[in-house]
Order: structure tokens, then sequence, then C-alpha cells
């Protein structure tokens, strides 16, 4: 198998995995349809999503860092700024409204809080909405 084969097969089940875990919720509380993200994500280019593992790793250290150190403005709008960026490999067009209503759905869904852990959800929570509203 073809090192671009294994690449998409990788992008398949990932993609799967995720249907498993948010399913029609995406597609019923952010306005946009899961099959519009799916293609999104598996156009991706091996460096794109090497790209969005990166933001997502320091997305997670900022969290972790407000968890044990408490938060300030400036830590906030990084984590908002840094969770909109991983937001927008996924999502065609990106609006503060829609940020914030994924937000609620973290707070709503235990399924989305489990993708960061429940303290680091917490603080991404207090940070998106702390900064957008």
């Amino acid at each position: 198998m073809s090192d671009e084969r294994k690449f998409e097969s990788f992008n398949r089940e990932k993609l799967n995995k995720e249907e498993e875990i948010q399913g029609e919720a995406v597609e019923d509380r952010s306005g946009h349809k899961i099959d519009q993200a799916d293609d999104n994500f598996l156009d991706m280019s091996q460096s794109e999503i090497k790209g969005k593992n990166q933001i997502e790793k320091k997305l997670l250290e900022k969290l972790d860092n407000l968890v044990q150190q408490g938060a300030t403005l400036e830590k906030q709008e990084e984590v908002t700024d840094l969770h909109r960026e991983w937001l927008t490999y996924s999502w065609p067009n990106y609006t503060e409204d829609r940020h914030l209503e994924i937000i609620n759905m973290y707070e709503a869904d235990k399924r989305y809080r489990d993708y960061f852990g429940e303290d680091r959800t917490q603080e991404l929570i207090l940070a998106v909405k702390h900064v957008l509203k």
C-alpha cells in the first residue's frame, strides 16, 4: 500500500471514530453539516494535519497551564485563539457565534468534554466565553 493510500486510510479511520463520538450532535447544534467537516478533514494534506496536531498540542499545554496556575486574560486570549485556529482546520467558515456554540456543546455534552478532559474543558469554556462575549 502506498504512503498516500495509508494516509487516506488513517484519515478515514480517525474520521469514523470522531463520527461515533460526535455524530449528529455536530450537525444539529453547530450550524454546519458533519459531511462538510468530513470533506475538509479528508482533503487535508499530511502537512495540514501535522499543523492541526501541533496547534492541538499547544492548546493542551496552555489549558494545562490554566488548570495548574490559574487564568489571566492574556492566557485566556491565547487559548481562545489556539482553539479558533484548531477549529478552522475543520470548519469552512469560522464565526465567533459558531465558536461560542461549540463551547456550549462542550458544556452540555460529556462526549465533548472527554476529548480534552474535564478540567481542561472547563478552562476552555471559561476562556472562550470570557474572551468572545
